[in-house]
């Protein structure tokens, strides 16, 4: 599958593309990928999930609380968008998945917006 990446840094006034291929692209991968592809001399590291633990909402939250902490402080982040595509399809196709608003607030990982590119 490819995993094509939106993205906008806060000293940039247009957006930037990324891309990558993988199995099963997911949000964790996007932003371990990027933060790779953006600093390569740091590896960013999700808080870890209690497996244990009877309700793992509040943690998956907290992880996607700190990984947009670190991408907007840290990367430097505006906004954070990411499709998933079959190989050989367009962007066309896809709806992009929202990870990191441009304003600044953030967004569940499964709320999308239309493939405008």
């Amino acid at each position: 599958m490819r995993c094509l990446i939106r993205y906008q840094l806060r000293e940039e006034e247009l957006p930037a593309h990324h891309e990558f291929s993988a199995e099963q692209p997911d949000a964790d991968m996007v932003i371990q990928h990027l933060t790779q592809f953006l600093h390569p001399e740091v590896m960013f590291e999700f808080l870890p999930v209690q497996a244990d633990s009877r309700d793992n909402i509040p943690q998956l939250r907290a992880r996607m609380a700190h990984a947009r902490e670190y991408l907007e402080q840290y990367c430097g982040l505006k906004s954070l968008s990411y499709m998933v595509l079959p190989e050989g399809a367009s962007s066309a196709q896809g709806r992009w998945t929202t990870l990191l608003l441009g304003n600044g607030e953030s967004s569940p990982a499964s709320a999308t917006e239309t493939s405008a590119r």
